[in-house]
C-alpha cells in the first residue's frame, strides 16, 4: 500500500469514525454499539501513524513534542478558553441555564452533565481560563475534548520510550512494545473494576492507561505491517471484502456483554478492549478499502480530515437543534440546556443532531479557509 492510499484509507477511517462519535453523544439507539470502538479506533489510528524514527533522537524528538503541542495541546486550550469565556452568553442563549424549573423536567441520562449554571464575573472567567491553561477543567461545551490532553501525554512519553529502546533490533522492539501493552491494560483492568460506574469522567491520570493501550496496538500493528507479515493477508481482495460484515457480526455478538468507556477506564475487561479495538478497526479499515475510490470515500476523507473542527464544535451545532426543537413541539427553551441534546426527542431528531453536528463545522472550516485564501490573493 502506498503512502498516499493509506493516508486516504486513514481519513475515511477517521471520517466514519467522527460520524459515529456524533451519532453516540446523541444516545441514540446505537450508541452501545458504537462505544464498542469508536473512541479505540481513533486511538488505535495515532498510534498506527507514529513514526518510530521521532524518537530517533532527542533533536527528533523535540520537533516531535512541538508538533503534538501545535496539533493537539494548542487546539484544546484555544477553543476551550473561547467556551470559557462566552459561558454568560451561552446562559443567555439558554445553551446553559440558570433556571431551577430545569432540574425539574430534563430527563437525567448522564446526571453529572445536567448542571445548573450561573453567570460569572471577572475573576471567576479568569479562574475557569486558567484551570483550561492548567488542565484542571474543561468547560462543558468542549468537554468532548477530554481525549486530546490524554492523547498528547501519551503521544509525547511514547516518544520518550522510543528513544529509550531505540537501539533494539525490530523483534526486539516489538516484544518491549507488547510487553509494555500487557502493563497498561492491566492497570486499565485495575482501575475499570474499581472505579464506580455513576461516577463523572475519569481524572486524566487514570484515563492515561486505557488510552495508551489502544495506541500500543497501532503501534505495534504498524511493526507488523512494516515487516510485511499482514502483506499476504491485505492483498487478498475477498479478505478485505470479508472483514467488515464479520467484524460487525462479531462485535454484535460481544455487545451483551457490556461497552467501553475510556473516559471512566470502564474497559469490560483487557480481552474484550483488545477484541473490540481490533474488530472495530477492522471493520472500518475494510469499509474504506471498499469506498476509497468513489465519491462517498471522497467526502469521508474530506470529514476524516477536519475531525478536529467536528470534535470541537458538534455539541455547540447540536444547541441549534435543540433551540428549533424546543421551539417546533413547545418545549421551555431552559430544556435547550439538556447536555448534549434533548433526550426524549425521537430518534430521527437524532439523526438530525447528528448531521448537523458534523455539517456545521465542517461549514464553518470551509468559510475560514476560503477567507484565508482570498486574504492571500490580495496581499499578493
Amino acid at each position: 500500500m502506498d503512502t498516499k492510499t493509506r493516508n486516504n484509507n486513514i481519513d475515511i477511517i477517521k471520517g466514519i469514525a467522527i460520524i459515529l462519535m456524533v451519532y453516540g453523544h446523541t444516545f441514540g439507539v446505537a450508541r452501545d454499539f458504537i462505544y464498542l470502538f469508536h473512541m479505540p479506533v481513533f486511538i488505535f489510528v495515532s498510534g498506527y501513524c507514529f513514526n518510530k524514527a521521532h524518537g530517533a533522537s532527542l533533536q527528533q524528538a523535540e520537533g516531535y513534542f512541538f508538533s503534538r503541542v501545535r496539533r493537539l495541546l494548542l487546539p484544546y486550550m484555544g477553543f476551550n478558553i473561547v467556551y470559557a469565556i462566552l459561558n454568560n452568553l451561552f446562559i443567555s442563549l439558554n445553551f446553559y441555564t440558570d433556571n431551577g424549573a430545569f432540574k425539574e423536567d430534563v430527563i437525567f441520562i448522564q446526571k453529572a452533565a445536567q448542571t445548573l449554571m450561573h453567570r460569572k464575573g471577572i475573576k471567576e472567567l479568569i479562574v475557569d481560563v486558567y484551570n483550561v491553561l492548567t488542565l484542571k477543567d474543561i468547560p462543558q461545551m468542549g468537554s468532548a475534548s477530554w481525549f486530546l490532553i490524554v492523547l498528547f501525554l501519551v503521544c509525547v512519553i511514547h516518544c520518550f520510550v522510543e528513544y529509550v529502546i531505540r537501539g533494539l533490533g525490530q523483534k526486539a522492539r516489538v516484544l518491549v512494545l507488547v510487553a509494555l501493552m500487557a502493563c497498561n491494560l492491566i492497570v486499565t483492568y485495575a482501575i475499570s473494576i474499581g472505579f464506580a460506574s455513576e461516577a463523572p469522567i475519569a481524572d486524566r491520570h487514570l484515563q492515561f492507561f486505557g488510552v495508551y493501550s489502544c495506541y500500543l496496538m497501532g503501534v505495534v500493528t504498524r511493526a507488523f505491517v512494516d515487516g510485511g507479515f499482514l502483506a499476504k493477508l491485505s492483498g487478498k481482495k475477498w479478505v478485505v471484502i470479508c472483514l467488515a460484515p464479520v467484524a460487525f457480526a462479531l462485535l454484535l455478538a460481544l455487545l451483551p456483554f457490556g461497552t467501553l468507556e475510556l473516559s471512566k477506564s470502564a474497559i469490560v475487561n483487557p480481552l474484550f478492549l483488545i477484541a473490540t479495538t481490533f474488530l472495530g478497526m477492522a471493520m472500518l479499515a475494510s469499509l474504506a478499502s471498499d469506498l476509497e475510490n468513489n465519491i462517498v470515500g471522497g467526502w469521508l476523507t474530506f470529514i476524516g480530515k477536519h475531525t478536529m473542527s467536528i470534535l470541537f464544535m458538534h455539541i455547540l451545532a447540536f444547541k441549534l437543534v435543540s433551540v428549533c426543537y424546543c421551539l417546533a413541539v413547545g418545549k421551555p427553551l431552559y430544556m435547550v440546556a439538556s447536555w448534549p441534546v434533548i433526550f426524549d426527542a425521537p430518534e430521527y431528531v437524532l439523526l438530525i443532531y447528528t448531521i448537523v453536528g458534523v455539517a456545521l463545522p465542517l461549514l464553518v472550516d470551509v468559510a475560514i479557509e476560503a477567507f484565508l485564501l482570498s486574504k492571500r490573493r490580495f496581499f499578493k
